[in-house]
């Protein structure tokens, strides 16, 4: 499902994120990627996205290369991966719903099934009654939710999740994990 193959990472200015990573997750495995700030966390998650291109190596997600993807072809490739955003990268403009809605008309899923599926995972997070909300208008606890109900929406292959439960309550927490 995921391998990461002897990657190194070197930003421009010299500073080493990653040095040799090998990695390999199956299909349904669930991993906790963790260790100190400045470590490689968000550098790694880069890598698997897309947003970032190994320096050395190979990371291969689903069959494949994601180093090796032309930059016109990341989009295409992200339909297959949720990623939820330590900082939920929700639009201020649109609704609970919108929001949701929004990863799956990108990707041209027909506008009942987009209805459907947004009633489903505002449902499994808990957001039932925050559908006509903005952003704003939410706790940081409901954001989170938002974000992740917007990763999973699409039923991705592989599901990335920075800090997911670090706004949430314990119980929250509990459940959003389970989930």
């Amino acid at each position: 499902m995921l391998e990461l193959k002897h990657i190194a990472k070197t930003y421009k200015n010299g500073v080493n994120a990653l040095y040799n990573i090998n990695l390999k997750i199956d299909q349904g495995e669930f991993v906790y990627i963790i260790g100190p700030t400045g470590s490689g966390k968000s550098t790694l998650i880069k890598l698997l996205d897309g947003e970032e291109i190994p320096t050395k190596g190979k990371v291969e997600v689903a069959g494949i290369n994601v180093g090796k993807l032309k930059h016109s072809k990341v989009p295409l490739y992200r339909r297959n991966i949720g990623v939820v955003f330590q900082d939920f990268r929700l639009l201020e403009r649109k609704t609970v719903f919108e929001n949701i809605a929004f990863a799956l008309e990108v990707i041209n899923v027909p506008k009942e099934r987009i209805r459907k599926r947004v009633r489903e995972v505002m449902n499994l997070v808990g957001l039932d009654d925050k559908g006509n909300s903005f952003p704003q208008e939410l706790s940081g606890g409901q954001q989170q939710r938002v974000a992740i109900a917007r990763a999973i929406a699409n039923k991705p292959k592989l599901l990335i999740a920075d800090e997911p439960t670090g706004n949430l309550d314990p119980q929250k927490s509990d459940e959003i994990m389970t989930l």
